[in-house]
C-alpha cells in the first residue's frame, strides 16, 4: 500500500497516568508518563512526514500526551472531541469520517479499549500485529494503520496495521 491514495491513521493510547484525581477525566500523566509521551512523539516524527489532523480526547492524560505530538508533528489542525473519550470505536470512526475530509494523515489520541478494538477491527488480515492489538495496547503506544479508501468509506477490514510503536520503559 504505497500509492498516493493511501492515507495513514495513527491510533495513540495516552501515556502513563496517575490515579490521583477527583475524576477519571482529570487524571494527569505521571512524570514517567510525560517522558514516555515525549519519546513516542519523537518516534512518530521519524515515521510521519506530515500530519494533517490531530484528534484528541478531552481527558487530561490524553491532552498531555498530545502536547509533544503537537510540537513534534506540527499538525495542520488540532481538535478535541468528547466522543473519543465516551463513544468507543464507532464514535472515533464517525469523527474520522466526518472531520478528516481531505486529510492524508490523521492521529487520534485516545484510550483503551477503544484504541486496540478499533485497530483490530480495521486490520485486514490475521497476523502477528492483529493478534498483538487484540490483547490491548500499553500506554504510550501508537498503532500505524494504512488506509486505501476515503475516510468516509473506512469500514472493518479497511486498513492494514503497518507498525506498532511503544515508548521504551527504562
Amino acid at each position: 500500500m504505497t500509492t498516493d491514495l493511501v492515507r495513514r491513521l495513527v491510533l495513540v493510547r495516552h501515556s502513563k497516568a496517575s490515579h490521583d484525581a477527583d475524576s477519571d477525566l482529570e487524571r494527569p500523566l505521571t512524570p514517567k508518563g510525560v517522558t514516555l509521551a515525549e519519546q513516542l512523539a519523537r518516534q512518530l516524527r521519524q515515521r510521519l512526514d506530515h500530519t494533517d489532523l490531530l484528534l484528541v480526547s478531552p481527558a487530561a492524560r490524553a491532552r498531555q500526551t498530545a502536547q509533544p505530538l503537537r510540537q513534534r508533528l506540527d499538525p495542520a489542525e488540532v481538535q478535541v472531541h468528547e466522543e473519543i473519550y465516551s463513544h468507543g470505536v464507532s464514535g472515533v470512526l464517525d469523527l474520522v469520517a466526518a472531520g478528516a475530509r481531505s486529510a492524508r494523515s490523521v492521529v487520534v489520541v485516545g484510550h483503551e479499549p477503544t484504541v486496540s478494538a478499533l485497530a483490530h477491527t480495521l486490520h485486514d488480515t490475521d497476523d502477528d500485529l492483529g493478534t498483538q492489538v487484540s490483547f490491548g495496547v500499553p500506554t504510550a503506544t501508537a498503532v500505524l494503520i494504512d488506509v486505501a479508501s476515503r475516510w468516509e468509506d473506512l469500514a472493518p477490514g479497511g486498513g492494514h496495521i503497518s507498525e506498532i510503536l511503544t515508548a521504551r520503559r527504562h
